[in-house]
């Protein structure tokens, strides 16, 4: 089984790339893909209490990612540095694995495939 490994970076609502992401994460996860993703840098919001996407014709991405064990993607990550810089808190009914550079590193290292998004 191929590992897969989403990095979301960018902030969540300036665009679609979280959403997109996130939807790719949970094709890859329907293929019997074992898949983690990582929020990292202005991705991080993304875990944020209290969004109503709604307000501005978008999913609530929060919500999005409360769903995600039901795809079984059971691996949801965040950059623990980035999350202390924003002061985040992440929304209560997420399980998140904050992780230093070095774990990062070793995910990233690990991970069979790594998808960014980055231009």
């Amino acid at each position: 089984m191929k590992r897969y490994l989403f990095i979301i970076s960018r902030a969540p609502y300036a665009s679609s790339h979280a959403f997109e992401q996130l939807e790719a994460a949970m094709v890859a996860a329907a293929f019997d893909g074992d898949v983690c993703v990582l929020l990292r840098d202005e991705g991080v919001w993304a875990l944020q209490a209290g969004q109503k996407g709604p307000a501005i014709a978008q999913k609530t991405l929060s919500k999005v990612l409360t769903a995600l064990p039901s795809y079984e993607i059971d691996q949801l990550c965040a950059c623990a540095s980035s999350i202390s810089a924003r002061d985040v808190t992440a929304h209560p009914e997420l399980s998140v694995s904050y992780l230093d550079l070095a774990q990062q590193a070793r995910l990233i290292k690990e991970s069979d495939v790594v998808i960014t998004g980055q231009p």
